[in-house]
């Protein structure tokens, strides 16, 4: 069963590898589709059971990413499913998330720098009521990926 569900759109992909590579690393099995599913598997079938039996979604909430009727489906499920939902947002306001994904307390990291994305894993973690803190270490490795690909931009 893994641990955590990644949606996002496809021109979010090298962000979402970077994050699925830092989760596997942390030894987390997190299911993203391109690297999850097999030649020759039924790819809708995957991503259903996938979805069904992840206790956390990462919504890399792109504005993108927020138009994909894959990405709406993935999302939809996970709030009827009572998924731990964690939309990210970069390049676009939290209140501007689709549908009901507003309702999950997002990530917003535009303009922030290194130090303050720091901070923000800091009182993420202490905030998650996970026995294991598997939720904190998914959000503060997703954070830190974003920052590692921050820098590499600039």
């Amino acid at each position: 069963m893994p641990d955590c569900f990644i949606s996002y759109s496809k021109s979010d992909d090298e962000l979402a590898r970077v994050v699925h590579k830092s989760l596997v690393e942390k030894g987390l099995e997190v299911f993203l589709a391109p690297l999850s599913v097999d030649p020759g598997d039924d790819w809708t079938e995957k991503v259903r059971t996938n979805l069904k039996n992840s206790t956390w979604v990462v919504f890399l909430a792109s504005k993108i990413a927020c138009t994909s009727p894959y990405v709406q489906q993935e999302v939809g499920a996970a709030i009827f499913s009572n998924k731990k939902l964690v939309p990210i947002v970069w390049d676009m306001d939290p209140s501007d998330l689709p549908g009901w994904s507003n309702r999950s307390q997002a990530i917003d990291l535009r303009g922030k720098n290194q130090d303050e994305i720091a901070n923000r894993i800091k009182e993420l973690a202490r905030k998650m009521k996970s026995p294991d803190m598997i939720g904190a270490l998914i959000v503060g490795t997703i954070l830190l990926a974003l920052v590692i690909l921050a820098v590499r931009e600039k």
